[in-house]
């Protein structure tokens, strides 16, 4: 039987109940709502139930918006762990959030080889909701547990069991997880050797919840929810626990920090999925790149290419940019190394697939070329021996490239008439790279443009009385430091302007520098705006984004101040884009959803 998400069967008195909710088997209400169900009409024939997960998780589904519908997780996670029918897990793939939740309520958990269990809720500044801050520590300990759920790192299979996490380790040989028909006998028995189980008891551990509070800062309003919740474990009946749990989840799902990360992770998500016409698209592997000049960036490109095995053609203008080149290559190489990122024999090993030799050299090989300044070819289409060009910083009717500081994300322009074909082997050949794409309009300089007009908006209060002080001490409140020196004051009087102010009108000339990228086409969304900081240029993960903020605080409260800051220096002069915005009622996440 197969409705709700939930296929339902039975082996010799097994009773296995799999989750098939595609495509990651998320635990929604009416599936919360089935599976309860399942456990309470198990009958007399059932004398061990199975919870398995259909296709290539058994569950990995992380919502990003709270979920108040009820049954809820905990109610669910509630009834497994009541259930007077031993529940065994059966797990494989990424099993992340709700459902490592689930599994962890059951009396046992089974697992395929590769299986990895997760709890990311920190990411987004939540705790858990489900009883997981009762339920690890009893399994792994009060150590171990904070570890795993203050990191939110994804736990492999082998080192489950070595925790205790999991019960064992069966390769089913089935593509879908260790279950197969011979498999439910051995959960059976299984969950036959522990039902008779007594639930450990979480023992104090004061070393370990001192440890883990060290270091805590206002900005990690989650971490200290997880340290106190897993503390309440050891202090309070599991009742009382639970409700304080809850509790603490609500809170955190309130906050400003929760909403801003839960605005960043979305964005992320967002400009991740490929546009409609290129996600269907199945592009040519990439496995070598061509670079042409000497700019430092076509150096990070390098590196990037040769540590995912992709062969690098590397074209110079002369020896001397050649040998600054390679020189710039090694050292940024051996930082990698001393980090621990790469080792001797994977640096050894990319090295013999760069070749550094004459203009023409390795041009009939490498399919995808990027340039450190505009060329000659046609690089929004496929050229002579189907190459796609890009251009560092953009061209005039050119696919363009722009790189980030943080090494992850770049922009990638796509110039009017660029072919699915060339737009979507670019999309292809930078993340093979371990470059994700962000798609921007017709330059790559979203990015470029926000960082220089808060550079502007800084210096702007410097020259007019603001103490280097006053404004360092601001930004670093905010989670960000001061990108470079600043000019001089051009008066002696000092302006004892507030922190809040400042940081209010840095964000300001972020915002309005937004509405003008997203007025003239060259960004997407206003999404897209923030996680190209975030990800990109050390814009605060836990602030969501300029554009995230924007909203925050409201657009005609940012109007209202920015036509009084304009009045001083037209840097702050609104985007027209604004009052349209506030005139149609919109928000700017409005702009999203509906791109």
């Amino acid at each position: 039987m197969d409705s709700g998400g939930l296929k339902v069967e039975t082996r010799d008195g097994v009773r296995i109940l799999t989750l098939a909710n595609p495509p990651s088997n998320m635990l929604t209400p009416a599936l919360r709502a089935r599976l309860i169900e399942e456990l309470a009409a198990a009958g007399t024939e059932c004398h061990r139930i199975v919870l398995a997960g259909a296709g290539v998780t058994f569950s990995g589904a992380v919502p990003l918006d709270p979920d108040l519908s009820a049954p809820s997780l905990a109610d669910l996670c509630a009834a497994v762990d009541a259930s007077p029918i031993p529940v065994v897990a059966a797990l494989h793939g990424l099993v992340t959030g709700p459902g490592a939740e689930l599994a962890l309520a059951a009396a046992a958990r089974i697992a395929a080889p590769g299986t990895r269990v997760a709890w990311p809720e920190v990411a987004l500044g939540l705790c858990p909701e489900g009883g997981t801050t009762l339920r690890l520590p009893r399994l792994v300990g009060v150590r171990k547990a904070l570890g795993i759920l203050l990191s939110g790192r994804a736990v492999p299979a082998t080192e489950a069991l070595a925790l205790g996490l999991i019960d064992a380790v069966i390769d089913s040989g089935a593509a879908s997880g260790p279950l197969s028909e011979g498999d439910a006998p051995v959960t059976a028995a299984l969950a036959h050797k522990l039902q008779a189980a007594v639930p450990r008891l979480v023992r104090p551990d004061p070393a370990a919840l001192a440890e883990a509070r060290q270091g805590l800062t206002r900005t990690q309003a989650a971490f200290g929810r997880i340290i106190a919740c897993v503390e309440a474990a050891s202090l309070l009946p599991p009742e009382a626990h639970q409700a304080f749990e809850i509790v603490s989840r609500e809170d955190l799902e309130a906050s400003p920090e929760a909403a801003a990360l839960r605005s960043a992770a979305r964005a992320e998500r967002r400009a991740m999925v490929l546009p409609p016409a290129l996600a269907r698209l199945r592009p040519a592997l990439v496995d070598r790149i061509a670079l042409h000049g000497a700019d430092p960036g076509l150096v990070t490109l390098a590196r990037l290419a040769l540590a995912q095995g992709v062969g690098v053609d590397w074209h110079h203008p002369d020896d001397g940019s050649r040998s600054t080149s390679l020189a710039a290559l090694a050292a940024a190489e051996a930082a990698e190394q001393r980090a621990g990122r790469l080792t001797a024999a994977a640096r050894a090993t990319g090295r013999t697939l760069l070749h550094d030799g004459g203009a023409a050299t390795g041009l009939a090989a490498a399919s995808l070329h990027i340039h450190d300044r505009p060329h000659g070819w046609d690089s929004g289409q496929p050229g002579v021996a189907g190459t796609v060009h890009l251009t560092l910083g953009g061209a005039e009717d050119g696919m363009g490239l722009a790189l980030t500081p943080a090494g992850r994300i770049c922009e990638l322009s796509l110039a009017q008439g660029t072919s699915p074909e060339a737009s979507a082997f670019a999309f292809a050949g930078l993340r093979r790279i371990g470059l994700q794409p962000v798609l921007v309009g017709s330059r790559p300089i979203v990015g470029q443009g926000l960082v220089t007009a808060g550079r502007v908006a800084l210096a702007h209060l410097a020259r007019t009385g603001v103490a280097p002080a006053i404004l360092d001490g601001a930004l670093e409140g905010f989670g960000v430091r001061r990108p470079e020196a600043l000019p001089q004051p051009e008066t002696d009087l000092l302006r004892d302007m507030d922190q809040t102010e400042v940081v209010a009108r840095w964000l300001g000339a972020l915002a309005n520098e937004g509405l003008r990228l997203l007025e003239q086409g060259i960004a997407r969304r206003p999404s897209d705006i923030d996680h190209v900081m975030v990800a990109g240029h050390g814009f605060p993960r836990w602030q969501g984004g300029p554009m995230h903020q924007a909203d925050r605080r409201g657009l005609m409260l940012l109007r209202r101040d920015l036509r009084l800051w304009a009045e001083a220096d037209p840097l702050w002069e609104p985007a027209p884009l604004l009052d349209r915005l506030i005139g149609d009622g919109q928000r700017l996440a409005d702009l999203d959803r509906r791109s």
